[in-house]
């Protein structure tokens, strides 16, 4: 399974300068709203050139960025990034409903915005969002256009901010296996590539997800673990507490060869932010290769509610 990484265009570090990534993410509303930046990009001949980057970039169109700050984006402004840009693939202008209930008016337009944009790029990959009565039009909706790509969106909240076997968690699961069984084509799960979530996207038979924590839990003094969960290395104060290494968890972390850690050791690790996001990038990449399916927590209930939905599709 591909797991993508987000990263800022102009962010720092660089993993893919030190290992093997093969896909990013960036944000078309960085280059929305920086006119400089969008000038260094077409000057540089697009994106791969400027990140120095050989690999599969996924450019993001800004839509959840843009709600959030409430900036609209005009499809004519984000064709023109797009044409810049030079990516792989490209995902429409979508409208996420921060609530649970769905919008009519962000149903339409999302519908609209890819309708639109399949006209005029090539590689546009049409979002889906919860919850499944918008799920099952939009998909309706977007199978027209035969896409070798599909992504699900706005799963984020129902998966990572809730507790236990939640049903939240649970219509998550639900919505991804049904859209698994209508679609043959790659489906994506946006932001929800977490060393906890990845072996439950694997065995809903998911084709790839992205995540940016690699960066934000560095930057608040925390490195993941390849079979979930995370811990805070720096001994300063935390807004949510903090978990420790234990000893178990040092010997099993000194094992992998993590060649980021072998490099600087844990001190280093401890003290900057630069050495934690290029080992949480490292772990991120190797817990998406290998078969950590005993993942930890309530996340390991959620793994067997996948599995019981596949099995119960294949019955």
């Amino acid at each position: 399974m591909l797991v993508v990484l987000g990263t800022p265009l102009k962010g720092r570090p660089r993993p893919w300068e030190r290992f093997k990534v093969p896909a990013l993410m960036v944000n078309a509303y960085e280059i929305i709203r920086n006119e400089k930046l969008r000038r260094d990009v077409k000057a540089k001949g697009g994106l791969h050139e400027f990140l120095n980057y050989d690999g599969t970039i996924f450019l993001d169109s800004g839509g959840f960025q843009a709600m959030k700050h409430g900036i609209e984006i005009k499809i004519s402004e984000l064709v023109s990034v797009y044409k810049i840009a030079e990516a792989d693939y490209y995902f429409s202008l979508d409208y996420p409903c921060m609530s649970a209930r769905s919008s009519e008016e962000k149903i339409i337009k999302t519908i609209s915005n890819f309708e639109k944009l399949a006209k005029i790029v090539e590689n546009v990959i049409p979002v889906i969002h919860p919850n499944i009565e918008r799920a099952l039009r939009e998909y309706e909706a977007y199978i027209q256009y035969n896409p070798k790509y599909m992504a699900i969106g706005g799963l984020v909240p129902l998966v990572l901010t809730t507790k236990g076997l939640s049903n939240g968690r649970k219509r998550a699961v639900e919505l991804i296996a049904r859209v698994r069984r209508m679609y043959n084509g790659n489906l994506h799960v946006m932001g929800l590539g977490a060393p906890t979530v990845v072996p439950i996207l694997k065995v809903l038979g998911c084709n790839s997800t992205d995540s940016a924590s690699w960066r934000v839990k560095a930057a608040h003094g925390k490195i993941v673990l390849p079979n979930g969960g995370e811990r805070h290395i720096t001994g300063r104060n935390a807004k949510f507490g903090i978990t420790t290494l234990s000893k178990e968890e040092i010997m099993f972390i000194n094992k992998l060869k993590c060649p980021i850690l072998e490099e600087y050791g844990w001190e280093k690790l401890r003290a900057s932010f630069e050495v934690r996001a290029l080992f949480n990038a490292w772990v991120t990449l190797y817990s998406s290769t290998n078969n950590f399916e005993q993942i930890n927590g309530p996340f390991s209930k959620l793994i067997e509610y996948a599995r019981f939905l596949i099995n119960k599709s294949e019955s």
